[in-house]
């Protein structure tokens, strides 16, 4: 990696020649380009174009060195996103031959600096990466389902990644805000280097929000240099959940920066739809349709802003608590997002296609699947028995979730009613943490509760239920039909009186 550094610090003096020109000619044209540094990408191309046709086709070469000073300006900005104003330059002007550059043997390393950058361009789709992990397991970048992905590529013996990385580590530990996954890869083949390395910085975070994966490709296979412009370390980017890149070149402060823009733009439209949302007493399933179909209009024209404002939506309303919104995202997802792909990547595509089949799953008035699970003892017992209560109720859990305590707390206190009206109770844990399980048991006991695991992986029970957050209930009648799925103990309670 020192010698791409080296290469790369020869390549941006070699491309600086380009810009010799006169003194006068030179500290006009970058007083004029300085004019657009807060400009939008796409605007400081079209003005960079304009200044380069106002010099006149006839003459080629003061063209061609106000392109060079401009294309030296920007590859060398510390601005994020300026280096696709360079690349542009480099396309638009020079690799197309519509401009000569003085020094021919400049050519290369302009096709160089383009094609190391031109894919990792901020605002552009990440390139599809698949590397191996530390447990040798194939894993694509694209595929985590998390609202934002940071990418650090390191080597342990880089000065600037031993700097960049504890900070890196610390804001993983502290971190709170939509999910990340946090892909840390290491450049180079040395894997006791890289154990080390990792066992160093990583090994004692443990935090819900972050999601840490551990990549190398030790040959080289991947491209990784040129797909993500690569040349020294470290290097960091941040993706969000279409995978496009939104930072680029970071480090960990513009990082932290950057995460807590976002997520305060997440809690800006938590807090619309909250107000929005909380205008309607009862909210029906009716309701949440409209106002998704009222969002989804007012935003049309907009293409970012519709890809925007629908995502939120889809987020807020998976993530709530009450049934007539978790329908809503139902209904925004199969309208707005399956039947419209050409708006979303298609990871999260794939994603939503699949969360949108898991929720069909078990329908309201279809008989629930039937599972076969283990009881603390070991013996394998159907999960729910027809004809033996009027009402089984199914509670799928993690122990250590703390929503999932929360709702048992609140069924606790509705255990009365439960015997009042002949309902039984289910809790059927869908972790692997035996010793923790038996645990928790011991303490509930005195309830009377049916308590079911799965630790001998035999009931298939995450592809016939939508298990893929917890916690999910279940109420059945005593033929097992879904009366009612995906409630919280709040609305059970509401719903008791009316069995």
């Amino acid at each position: 990696m020192k010698r791409l550094l080296v290469f790369w610090m020869l390549v941006l003096a070699a491309v600086s020649t380009m810009a010799q020109e006169s003194p006068a000619t030179h500290a006009s044209v970058t007083a004029y380009l300085q004019t657009l540094l807060t400009e939008p990408v796409d605007t400081i191309n079209l003005r960079v174009d304009q200044l380069i046709d106002s010099v006149g086709r006839q003459q080629p070469e003061l063209q061609s060195s106000v392109a060079g000073i401009a294309f030296d300006y920007f590859s060398t900005s510390p601005i994020m996103g300026h280096e696709g104003v360079a690349v542009h330059i480099a396309d638009n002007w020079f690799l197309n031959n519509k401009l000569k550059l003085e020094n021919e043997q400049l050519y290369p390393i302009l096709y160089t600096f383009a094609e190391f950058n031109r894919s990792s361009l901020v605002g552009r789709p990440a390139p599809s990466l698949q590397m191996q992990s530390l447990d040798s397991i194939p894993t694509e970048i694209r595929e985590a389902a998390s609202t934002y992905k940071v990418l650090f590529f390191y080597e342990p013996d880089c000065s600037s990644c031993r700097k960049e990385t504890p900070l890196l580590a610390d804001l993983a530990r502290n971190y709170h805000g939509d999910p990340i996954t946090l892909f840390a890869i290491y450049t180079q083949a040395d894997r006791a280097a890289w154990e080390t390395y990792v066992q160093e910085w990583f090994s004692n975070i443990e935090n819900p929000d972050v999601t840490i994966v551990h990549l190398w490709d030790p040959e080289a296979e991947t491209g990784f240099h040129k797909k993500y412009g690569v040349l020294s370390t470290p290097m960091m980017f941040l993706l969000d959940n279409q995978n496009i890149i939104i930072g680029r070149g970071l480090d960990t402060e513009s990082l932290s920066q950057m995460l807590g823009l976002q997520n305060a733009q997440t809690l800006q439209y938590k807090q619309l739809f909250d107000n929005i949302f909380g205008n309607f007493d009862p909210l029906t399933i009716d309701h949440v349709e409209g106002l998704a179909d009222a969002f989804a209009e007012r935003v049309r024209e907009d293409p970012d802003l519709y890809a925007e404002v629908m995502v939120h939506l889809f987020n807020y309303l998976r993530s709530s608590d009450n049934f007539a919104q978790q329908q809503g995202a139902l209904y925004v997802a199969e309208k707005y997002i399956a039947s419209e792909p050409d708006y979303w990547s298609p990871e999260f595509l794939e994603r939503t296609v699949y969360a949108l089949a898991k929720a069909r799953l078990n329908p309201v008035g279809g008989k629930a699947t039937q599972l076969y699970l283990q009881k603390k003892c070991g013996k394998t017992v159907p999960m729910y028995k027809t004809g033996r209560h009027w009402y089984t109720l199914v509670f799928f859990h993690l122990i250590d979730c703390q929503q999932c305590q929360k709702e048992i707390k609140e069924l606790r206190q509705l255990n009365p009613a439960f015997y009042d009206l002949d309902i039984q109770v289910v809790m059927v844990y869908v972790g692997q943490d035996e010793d923790n399980w038996k645990r928790f048991v011991r303490r509930q006991q005195p309830i009377r509760w049916t308590f079911l695991n799965d630790f001998k992986g035999t009931s298939n029970m995450r592809m016939l239920y939508d298990l893929d957050f917890v916690p999910h209930l279940y109420l059945l009648d005593e033929q097992g039909t879904v009366v009612a799925k995906d409630i919280r103990a709040s609305e059970l309670k509401d719903l008791l009186p009316l069995l």
